[in-house]
């Protein structure tokens, strides 16, 4: 039943939800809640400090390390990727940073080979075919080929989607679906092997990996597929498709994989400030052939900005943390994972931001934009992003269940992943295949994006005050959780949610009323700001990780959106409830917690000033 459960969390759809459409006396409290709150917004506003670290960079330098990193194959625990990793070490060895080489062993998964023989030609010719991350593996597999109408056409309920799996049982499928929860599916329902047809004629590198980071006990036997699954390119698969239209064909497939236990090496600088309070600043260095733009260029900036933050150390208030992950592609987070295994209570005491480079320096990049936590609020955001955009800037976007979030366990209240896209938010092509090349970087781009991590990096160190808007951030939280509801049917009820909901606002505005004569206020930040980030963006608890699909924000509650007793088998219907039960408990429980902490915090500030 967890498959089934995995694929309807990943088939959740993200809404967008504003203040104008709640009903007209929510607005108007909500609007006499903002004017009492904005003048206590922390703005964006740069620094010297800011200044200094933007008009040090040397971009010769970032562009021949990125030319370094092209030279090296990073897979996980390869001799490259280790090669990799030491020259990172070395160069903070050079600089005087203090560097731990952080040692550990990664359930890799690397894809060989992978092709498709059609019987039924003469020829005999091979289709070349690109095996997913964790995909199963397959030796001269002959079995039919059919087509899959539905990933055509659209979706379908849990109801529809149990039958249609039902009928590909033995056979392989041609889909455009290729995600973790439908190899699930069709594993579960006895299909032999999965063809998925990529958007273009490129052999991209893809992953199954439903487990993040590396796995427990029960992820073995039930969240990894084991079916082969393999990618073909647009036209190859279109081809194949209308061949298909006309009648099934008897194909032989074979898919080859290297999978098992590696040990891998992972460089953490650390800039000490005057407070044990850090920036974590993090991106993987493993990557697909050069893997110029992915990730080559975050690579060579952060060693670029752990040179500039070294040399301005003594005006460092918070510390600095830069860290260059593997396990990434080739073990789901694995590595990012491990450290927040092996670092919890530091990264709970003392993290008080996740900065995250991914995807960076590339040609026709002409917007810089925000995935966020939302902590810091749209008008931090929207300050912060005029400096790096023409015009207006795009709106912050909130977290999704991807790239290196293993971090909301600990309670870091603020996690910012830069995004550096086309005007037309087009994905560059060139992404996990051999075409990202050193030529696919813009030198300018480059020292823009290393600029934008810089400056941020420098705020979140040397700020008076974080920039926790946390009453904006339960605005937040209430629009979301509203646009839920509103495709809820009666058998999932949010209503025990909204009284805890009204007492929490009260405690957070009281608290950040509190906060304004206060001088050191990381501490409560982390402990409500963080906390509410948690229990938004997870499901599961501060030790373990959600799985590593793509879910929206209360992910728990939203998988019963649209779910009726009609459309969905009676067992799955059962087993939903019962999550969305547990779910909503887990949220009214934590906030009424939050709600105690920011009492608490409350109270000690107003004895502090009544004893003084």
């Amino acid at each position: 039943m967890e498959k089934s459960l995995n694929w309807y969390l990943e088939q959740s759809r993200h809404f967008v939800c504003s203040l104008e459409n709640q009903p007209e006396q929510d607005m108007h409290i909500k609007q006499e809640m903002v004017k009492i709150k904005d003048n206590r917004k922390v703005i964006y506003k740069k620094s010297e400090f800011s200044e200094a670290v933007s008009n040090s960079l040397n971009l010769e330098r970032i562009m021949k390390d990125v030319e370094m990193f092209c030279r090296l194959d990073r897979y996980t625990g390869s001799k490259d990727g280790e090669e990799a990793a030491e020259r990172i070490a070395q160069r903070m060895e050079e600089l005087g940073i203090p560097v731990e080489r952080e040692k550990y062993q990664v359930y890799r998964s690397l894809p060989r080979a992978a092709s498709l023989r059609i019987l039924e030609d003469r020829t005999g010719e091979a289709v070349p075919l690109t095996p997913y991350v964790y995909s199963g593996t397959a030796k001269d597999l002959e079995a039919e080929l059919v087509f899959d109408r539905t990933s055509a056409a659209g979706g379908c309920s849990q109801r529809e989607q149990r039958a249609r799996m039902a009928g590909f049982s033995g056979k392989l499928v041609l889909t455009y679906e290729n995600s973790f929860s439908f190899a699930c599916e069709a594993k579960r329902a006895g299909v032999l092997g999965v063809l998925t047809i990529w958007h273009a004629d490129l052999a991209h590198h893809g992953t199954l990996g439903g487990v993040w980071g590396t796995p427990e006990p029960e992820d073995l036997a039930w969240h990894y597929p084991g079916i082969p699954f393999a990618e073909i390119g647009k036209s190859a698969g279109e081809g194949l498709q209308k061949r298909l239209e006309a009648g099934p064909l008897t194909v032989r497939l074979s898919v080859e994989m290297c999978q098992g236990i590696v040990s891998s090496t992972m460089p953490v600088a650390r800039i000490q400030g005057r407070s044990e309070k850090f920036v974590l600043v993090s991106g993987h260095y493993d990557s697909w052939y050069e893997g110029a733009t992915d990730n080559g260029v975050a690579n060579a900036a952060m060693m670029e900005l752990a040179r500039v933050f070294q040399e301005n150390r003594e005006r460092l208030e918070r510390s600095v943390v830069f860290a260059w992950w593997s396990g990434h592609s080739d073990g789901r987070y694995a590595g990012s994972a491990w450290y927040y295994d092996h670092h919890w209570e530091e990264l709970k005491e003392n993290c008080v931001a996740h900065i995250n480079m991914d995807i960076c320096g590339c040609k026709g990049s002409d917007v810089v934009g925000f995935q966020t936590s939302m902590l810091e609020g749209a008008d931090f955001d929207r300050e912060f992003l005029k400096g790096f955009n023409e015009g207006e800037p795009d709106p912050p976007v909130p977290m999704i269940r991807f790239a290196d979030q293993t971090f909301w366990g600990a309670d870091i209240p603020f996690a910012i992943m830069p995004k550096f896209i086309k005007k037309d938010h087009e994905m560059f092509y060139w992404w996990h295949t051999r075409e990202d090349t050193f030529d696919k970087v813009d030198p300018e781009a480059a020292l823009r994006d290393t600029r934008v991590i810089g400056e941020l990096a420098a705020f979140f160190a040397n700020c008076g005050k974080l920039p926790a808007d946390m009453s904006g951030f339960v605005d937040f939280m209430e629009s979301r959780l509203r646009a839920i509801e509103e495709r809820l049917g009666g058998d999932f009820d949010l209503s025990p949610v909204w009284p805890v909901l009204g007492r929490l606002r009260e405690a957070v505005m009281d608290l950040e009323a509190s906060m304004e004569d206060q001088e050191n206020t990381d501490d409560a930040i982390l402990e409500t700001a963080g906390e509410l980030a948690r229990i938004t963006y997870t499901a599961s608890s501060p030790y373990h990780q959600d799985p590593a699909v793509k879910a929206p924000v209360f992910s728990g509650l939203a998988m019963a959106e649209g779910l009726t007793r009609e459309n969905t088998e009676e067992e799955y219907y059962l087993a939903v409830q019962t999550r969305f039960v547990r779910q909503r408990n887990r949220l009214t429980g934590q906030m009424k917690q939050v709600s105690e902490i920011c009492r608490r915090w409350t109270a000690r500030w107003e004895n502090q000033e009544g004893n003084m």
